[in-house]
């Protein structure tokens, strides 16, 4: 499971909602079921050392879509930043545009 949005890509109200449904659950939204950690291809990016922060495609100015994360914590001898992760993100419209990278 890649996971689902984080909280700040949603709106307010889906967020209390969505915080309701996973502790009558026994979980957290955050975390427990947005932004998993690990490596993973696709699913949604955590913004757990910044705010929000839309990446664009700088060709066509598209918000690019998650492609691929690199996380430190799972791989022995690897190491992103300071433990942190390695996100690849590409233009949904264009694949032959350039990549994005982005350090968390």
């Amino acid at each position: 499971m890649t996971g689902l949005p984080d909280e700040d890509e949603l709106p307010e109200d889906l967020v209390e909602r969505a915080e309701a449904w996973a502790q009558a659950r026994g979980t957290e939204y955050h975390r427990g079921l947005s932004c998993r950690e690990g490596w993973k291809a696709g699913g949604w990016p955590s913004w757990h050392l910044t705010d929000l922060e839309p990446i664009d495609c700088p060709a066509c100015g598209t918000r690019t879509r998650l492609f691929l994360t690199v996380d430190s914590g799972d791989a022995p001898d690897l190491n992103v930043g300071r433990f942190g992760e390695l996100r690849i993100f590409t233009c949904p419209v264009d694949p032959s545009h350039p990549i994005r990278l982005n350090v968390q």
